[in-house]
């Protein structure tokens, strides 16, 4: 990777939208800047949290801008990047921790490919919290980011970075995206030409915390349901990322896992089917083993069975609700003539 010209290095504009992330800003903002990159600001965009998000902020020499009313994460990301005088906005999540050659390496990546406009980085293998499920989620995104091309369809706003010129020439983030507003973005940067690179090497620390309850609800609210909706709208669907062929492939197989004793009555066919199961997830599973130990890859495996089982819900209702959507759109001019 080239080196950066201190004197033409590109001034980097970090925008970090935050709703009640008090309890991980102050160690994103403090990994920010122990950076070594001579030239970056940082704009904090509080979107009327209610706990001590705003004064954390206020103890570094940044600009936060206070929203009185909570808009969502890609207006209050919009609104950092109208403030933003970079020549790159880069785009971070109050919970992702990055690294002191974080901005250097990206900056690195744009002059090493000039026809490149946008590029995002890769979980690392380690999160802060400790149980469980926030284990687990990290080492999926970890998992999808390294198997993943490196010629991407899609950005990733909590850690991705953006040529001004080609951020204001899509217009932004679409502020009635409530999710995945960075795969809504990616999907029209590409459609206009625009490149986007996965960065593997560009590792962040994530610090989420998962519990049962709300990783399910994050998986299918979150990312099943709109992202079944956003590919079927856009009719764009790749062998990448999440919908590579063996997470397709897994969601039959789980079900069939579940329903197995009830249809063939025979121990063979259950075997077969967590052998199968497994192979399409043994990957995974064995980052999970190398990372956890086998009783940890146990009940990752467990819990990756029943994460497709979750999964494959939230995309049968994200398709209902599409179809739904089409009927309504195509009766809708004819109720109004009727009503008239």
């Amino acid at each position: 990777m080239p080196a950066i010209d201190t004197v033409r290095a590109p001034k980097i504009s970090i925008v970090i939208p935050v709703h009640n992330g008090a309890e991980f800003l102050g160690a994103c903002l403090a990994s920010v800047f122990a950076s070594d990159y001579p030239d970056f600001e940082v704009i904090v965009v509080d979107d009327a949290s209610t706990d001590a998000s705003a004064s954390i902020a206020g103890q570094f020499p940044i600009r936060v801008i206070s929203s009185p009313h909570r808009r969502g994460a890609a207006a209050a990301r919009n609104t950092g990047a109208e403030m933003a005088l970079g020549d790159i906005l880069f785009f971070l999540d109050a919970d992702i921790l990055i690294r002191p050659g974080t901005l250097r390496a990206a900056a690195a990546e744009f002059a090493a490919h000039p026809a490149v406009s946008a590029l995002f980085g890769s979980y690392g293998t380690h999160t802060l919290p400790e149980n469980f499920f926030s284990r687990y989620k990290n080492l999926v995104h970890y998992f999808t980011h390294q198997n993943s091309s490196a010629e991407a369809s899609t950005f990733c706003s909590g850690f991705g970075a953006i040529r001004r010129e080609s951020f204001e020439q899509v217009r932004g983030f679409d502020p009635d995206f409530r999710y995945l507003e960075d795969i809504e973005l990616g999907y029209r940067m590409r459609s206009a030409g625009i490149r986007i690179r996965l960065c593997k090497d560009l590792q962040f620390t994530h610090c989420k915390r998962y519990s049962f309850w709300s990783l399910i609800r994050s998986d299918v609210a979150g990312r099943a349901i709109p992202w079944t909706r956003l590919m079927l709208v856009r009719g764009i669907f790749r062998n990448d990322l999440n919908t590579r062929w063996n997470n397709v492939l897994s969601v039959p197989a789980a079900f069939l896992l579940l329903l197995c004793p009830f249809i063939f009555h025979h121990a063979w066919a259950d075997a077969t089917l967590a052998i199968v199961f497994l192979g399409l997830n043994a990957k995974f599973l064995s980052l999970t083993y190398r990372e956890g130990g086998l009783p940890f890859a146990l009940s990752s495996a467990l819990m990756c069975w029943f994460s497709y089982l979750y999964s494959g819900l939230g995309v049968a209702a994200g398709a209902v609700w599409h179809v739904f959507s089409r009927t309504r759109a195509i009766f809708r001019p004819a109720a109004r003539v009727i009503d008239a």
